[in-house]
């Protein structure tokens, strides 16, 4: 360690820092207590030694470092800390005090990283030894048990170990900032030579954990210009899966790097075919089909050659109902993403394929009494064409800027393709409206629809102007309902200004209008 000088002139030493420099011995001193109660397992002592040391090193950092000359005890209690953070056993079932200890390292960080840059370079110097043990150290914290152990966990103790692990990934995200590139570089070769290791077969905990300190980053950090990237790509399809929390790690990982496959499209089948496997799992659901919504979105100019295969894997995993409501709709997000992409006819195609047996379906339950059950299976079909309508956009509206694949693309000719379904089956979705109009759900998915139609095609939507202001007005007038009010203020929005459409518009506000204050003046209000 430079000498005192070389980093700032020695303070006159103030009562509240002699005070400081007193307790650190003290403090110190209970490093061999400390460790005969990990030893013997004496939680209740453990955890009460480590919160002193945290305490004092969480509460004063920034004047303990300020006290250069004293630089080795400030370091000692960071090494305390350290042992605090490292302490044997899983979070929360064998131990509960490492977890006290992340944000002293948050704040450690911010104080070394405020001093003037001469003063941060010297503790930069005797911290990035210390910072990346720390990441050692909270990567093997981060590991889970073993598959026999982790089966007698419960419920409860698997949502804390989950949570605790976030709040690793944030510590890990964090740390970044200290490191830097350096730090993705470590973990890359830890995990290669993992994966390349020839003389002992590696535990699938300790795989997970370096691919889970990357994606901690990478869904965070801008890695696109990281040159460690493309190994680590090429090294995911080396990865023998064998377990869940392995599998959804590898998702996770894939979904953080979409944005750098987007900028390195021939890479995407290197992990692309990973992904469409596990969209058939019901246990990798979340990570699987948020992984493959993230692609298709930031990928989506180079997906046309895997789309047929895309949508036909989709397709099959939706028609065989093993994802839950909410990934089903992510599903069809991600179709929306993937066919914004393709010309007009490829997108009418797969449109077809894809829709056609929920329409059919449809028209089924249409014809039906209603009663719960089928009113489930309507919300559930009507959500899921909300959910594809809401991303599939040949006109890119949403897209962040024009980017060289966007200027590739031809003008697409003719009616819009979503257009040209919801006039298809608009009848149909008045014939569900005639049975259904008294039930706010229902209404309430109708019109969703429609209004995230309109916010994604904006002006394209235009043909379908004149039958739905007809249709809403006729709903509004047979029972009011909040939800046809929000869509009447999108075409309001978005039409009122067109004079081709001004006069179904303005047709569809007095009249909506006139009868809310009817409404208001008999003492009513919206269902």
């Amino acid at each position: 360690m430079p000498t005192p000088t070389a980093c700032s002139a020695a303070r006159r030493e103030s009562p509240y820092v002699n005070t400081l420099l007193k307790l650190i011995p003290l403090v110190l001193g209970l490093q061999e207590q400390l460790r005969q109660a990990v030893q013997s397992g004496d939680m209740e002592t453990s955890h009460g030694i480590c919160r002193i040391a945290v305490a004092l090193g969480e509460n004063h950092s920034r004047a303990l470092l300020d006290q250069v000359e004293h630089w080795q005890s400030f370091l000692a209690l960071v090494n305390m800390i350290m042992f605090c953070t490292g302490i044997p056993g899983h979070y929360p079932v064998n131990e509960t005090t490492s977890s006290l200890t992340l944000t002293f390292w948050y704040t450690l960080q911010d104080d070394i990283l405020s001093f003037e840059p001469d003063k941060q370079a010297v503790y930069q110097q005797v911290y990035r030894p210390v910072y990346f043990q720390l990441v050692d150290v909270l990567l093997h914290k981060a590991q889970f048990p073993s598959d026999e152990e982790y089966g007698f966990w419960s419920s409860d103790e698997k949502e804390q170990f989950r949570i605790y692990r976030v709040d690793i990934s944030d510590t890990l995200m964090y740390v970044y900032e200290m490191l830097g590139a350096e730090l993705l570089s470590s973990l890359y070769d830890k995990l290669g030579r993992l994966l390349t290791s020839t003389e002992q077969p590696s535990s699938w905990q300790h795989t997970e954990a370096l691919l889970y300190g990357f994606q901690s980053i990478a869904e965070t950090i801008d890695v696109n210009y990281s040159d460690v990237v493309p190994g680590l790509i090429g090294l995911i399809p080396r990865i023998s899966i064998s377990n869940v929390q392995l599998a959804d790690t590898v998702m996770f990982t894939i979904g953080a790097l979409s944005e750098w496959l987007a900028d390195h499209p021939v890479m995407i089948n290197n992990v692309l075919p990973l992904v469409l496997q596990a969209l058939g799992n019901p246990e990798l659901s979340i990570s699987s089909v948020s992984t493959l919504k993230k692609i298709c979105r930031e990928c989506k100019y180079d997906l046309p050659p895997y789309a047929a295969n895309i949508v036909a894997v989709s397709q099959e995993v939706l028609m065989k109902q093993i994802h839950k409501t909410s990934q089903c709709m992510w599903l069809m997000q991600a179709l929306g993403f993937l066919l914004s992409a393709l010309q007009v006819e490829e997108i009418l195609k797969n449109l077809h394929s894809l829709i056609s047996p929920y329409i059919q379906q449809l028209e089924k339950l249409a014809d039906e009494t209603p009663n719960p059950s089928n009113k489930l299976a309507i919300i559930h079909i009507l959500g899921l064409l909300s959910s594809l309508f809401t991303t599939l956009d040949i006109s890119h509206h949403d897209d962040d800027h024009e980017t060289a694949e966007v200027k590739k693309l031809p003008l697409q000719q003719g009616p819009n393709p979503v257009v040209v379904v919801l006039q298809q089956v608009f009848q149909l979705i008045q014939k569900v409206l005639s049975k259904w109009l008294n039930d706010a759900q229902v209404v309430e998915s109708v019109c969703a629809i429609f209004e995230k139609s309109v916010k994604t095609l904006l002006d394209d939507f235009a043909p379908m102007v004149p039958q739905l202001c007809e249709m809403l007005g006729q709903m509004y007038s047979t029972i009011p309902q909040a939800s046809a009010i929000d869509l009447t203020r999108q075409l309001v929005l978005i039409f009122a200004n067109e004079p081709a459409h001004f006069p179904p518009i303005k047709a569809l506000f007095l009249l909506v209008t006139s009868v809310t204050l009817t409404l208001f003046q008999q003492g009513h209000g919206l269902s």
